[in-house]
């Protein structure tokens, strides 16, 4: 078990462009998976951009430095959604990014769409993959490293067929490691 830590709430934060439905949906589905209280906040805060050097892709460090600043530090963890690609200079792209033991994720819908990909717009798939991405990045939130256990949240996925593909849920040696009240071993329904 990793050291105890409070966290009153989860936040979140509906940022540049996300649909305010879709974003309301994705707290609703994502409070299904942890046992402290989910809310969409009211404001949001100031963006500051950066690219990176020569790609049409948002600096995900810069973009979570900034929101991390703006949460403050009144305990809560928070979770930035935006409809930018993220990337970070060393990956072609990143789905999310969180600091392990810090208090803020941000993940990017872009390539969780399958219209991305060419493919028909489907807003249940792009759900869906956004609630197993936030709690994949709140994991690492919470402390916790990649799993080599294919059918945790916390496996490594590269790309978004293996978003698919790994399990909705935290096996039982990672919820082991979370804080204690933080996650439901199992949610009543699959995100």
């Amino acid at each position: 078990m990793l050291a105890e830590r409070a966290v009153p709430r989860l936040r979140f934060w509906s940022l540049d462009g996300v649909d305010a439905e879709l974003a309301r949906e994705l707290v609703v589905r994502v409070s299904r998976n942890f046992a402290v209280p989910c809310q969409l906040a009211d404001a949001r805060p100031e963006l500051v951009l950066r690219w990176i050097d020569g790609r049409p892709q948002v600096d995900a460090r810069t973009l979570l430095e900034g929101l991390e600043r703006d949460a403050g530090d009144e305990g809560d963890a928070h979770v930035g959604v935006i409809d930018r690609d993220l990337a970070i200079p060393v990956f072609t792209h990143v789905f999310g990014l969180a600091r392990h033991h810090g208090h803020t994720a941000v993940i990017s819908l872009t390539r969780l769409r399958p219209e991305f990909y060419g493919l028909p717009a489907d807003p249940e798939t792009t759900l869906r993959r956004a609630v197993r991405e936030t709690t994949h990045e709140l994991g690492h939130v919470f402390g916790l490293e990649h799993c080599d256990d294919f059918e945790c949240i916390m496996h490594f996925a590269p790309d978004v067929e293996n978003i698919d593909l790994r399990g909705a849920y935290f096996c039982a040696d990672c919820l082991e490691r979370l804080p204690r009240g933080v996650a439901h071993a199992r949610p009543l329904r699959d995100a």
